[in-house]
C-alpha cells in the first residue's frame, strides 16, 4: 500500500483560494461637503435661528469671537434646550432645508448608476446629516460620513463633540482637517479593502474645503461652487497654492453632473477588479444598500462646524 495521501480536488481548491491575494478593485470616489454644497443653507445657523433673537449668553459670544465653532454650537444647543425647543422641532427644521438644485439627482446617479463610492466630510454634525439624508432617501448612497458626532441625550438636549483635535493644518479648523480625513480614507480603502481610486472628486464651497483639494493628484478633480469662497480662493491663489487637480466650477448639481459626464477620462467604464462581469452589469441599476453600521462608524470620532 502506498503511504502517500493525495488531497481531494476540493481541498486543493480551498487551499489555493485561501492563499490567493485579494484582487484589487479600481473605482472612483466623490467626496462632498454638506452645508452650501448638498444643502442650500448652513445647518447650524438654521437651527440656531430657532432661538428667540434676544436669547444669548456671554459664553456663546466669547466662543464665536474666538472661532471655537463646535463649542459655540454646543452652547447654542444648551440654550435651545433651556428654551424648550424640542428634538422633534430641530429634526423637522433640518428636514425642511432645501437641496442645492440637482444634488439629490447627482448623488443618486453617481452612487446607483455609475457605482461611485461617495463620502461626506462636513463640519456639521451626525444628527443633522443623518436626518436630512434619510428624509431625501439618500442614506444608502454614502459609504461613510465624517463629521462631528452628535446625539440627543435623555433630556432631549443635543450634545455634540469635535470630530478630532488638530493643530497641524492651518487651513482647517481645530476640530476637523478635511484633507487629513480624505487622505486617510483613501489609504484605508487601499490597505484594508484593496480598493484604489482612479479619480477622486472633491465637491465643496468654503475655505475649509481648500485643504483636501490641495492633497489631490493630477488625475483628480476639485469641484468648487461658483461665487463662493472656495472658488474665489483657488482662482486668486492657484499658482501659489500649486493645485494639481483639475478645477471644475459648478453652479448646481445638474451643471456638475453634465461636466462630470462630459469628461473624456470618464468615458471608459471603471474596472472593479473582481472579475465578475455579471455583478458589475447588475450594479449599474441596483440600489446597493450600504450597511448602516459602516455609514455611522465614521462619525463616532467627533463633531464639526465652522462658517464658510
Amino acid at each position: 500500500m502506498s503511504s502517500n495521501h493525495q488531497q481531494s480536488p476540493a481541498a486543493v481548491a480551498a487551499a489555493v483560494a485561501s492563499c490567493k491575494l485579494k484582487q484589487q478593485q479600481r473605482r472612483r470616489l466623490a467626496a462632498f461637503d454638506f452645508d452650501h454644497t448638498i444643502v442650500s443653507q448652513n445647518t447650524d445657523t438654521v437651527v440656531r435661528d430657532l432661538l428667540p433673537t434676544e436669547v444669548t449668553s456671554a459664553r456663546a459670544n466669547e466662543l464665536v469671537e474666538n472661532d471655537c465653532w463646535t463649542e459655540y454650537m454646543a452652547e447654542v444647543f444648551r440654550l435651545l434646550h433651556e428654551q424648550q425647543v424640542s428634538e422633534a422641532r430641530i429634526r423637522d427644521t433640518i428636514r425642511g432645508i432645501p437641496e442645492v438644485p440637482g444634488f439629490v439627482r447627482l448623488i443618486k446617479h453617481l452612487a446607483k448608476r455609475l457605482q461611485y463610492d461617495l463620502i461626506i466630510i462636513s463640519d456639521s454634525n451626525s444628527v443633522f446629516i443623518d436626518e436630512w439624508l434619510r428624509a431625501h432617501n439618500l442614506a444608502d448612497c454614502f459609504v461613510a460620513v465624517f463629521t462631528n458626532p452628535a446625539e440627543f441625550d435623555a433630556t432631549g438636549r443635543l450634545m455634540v463633540r469635535a470630530h478630532h483635535q488638530q493643530s497641524d493644518c492651518k487651513l482647517s479648523a481645530s476640530n476637523l482637517c478635511k484633507g487629513r480625513v480624505l487622505e486617510h480614507f483613501v489609504i484605508e480603502q487601499d490597505l484594508r479593502r484593496s480598493i484604489r481610486y482612479d479619480h477622486v472628486f472633491y465637491v465643496g464651497d468654503g475655505n475649509n474645503d481648500i485643504c483636501p483639494v490641495l492633497r489631490q493628484r493630477a488625475c483628480d478633480f476639485a469641484c468648487a461652487r461658483k461665487g463662493f469662497a472656495m472658488e474665489k480662493h483657488l482662482l486668486r491663489n492657484r499658482s501659489k497654492l500649486k493645485l494639481r487637480a483639475q478645477l471644475l466650477i459648478w453652479k448646481s448639481g445638474f451643471d456638475l453632473m453634465d461636466q462630470m459626464l462630459a469628461l473624456p477620462q470618464l468615458q471608459t467604464p471603471q474596472l472593479q477588479g473582481d472579475g465578475n462581469q455579471s455583478d458589475q452589469n447588475q450594479g449599474a441599476d441596483a440600489d446597493a444598500a450600504v450597511p448602516e453600521v459602516a455609514r455611522r462608524a465614521s462619525a463616532v470620532a467627533g463633531p464639526t462646524k465652522s462658517p464658510n
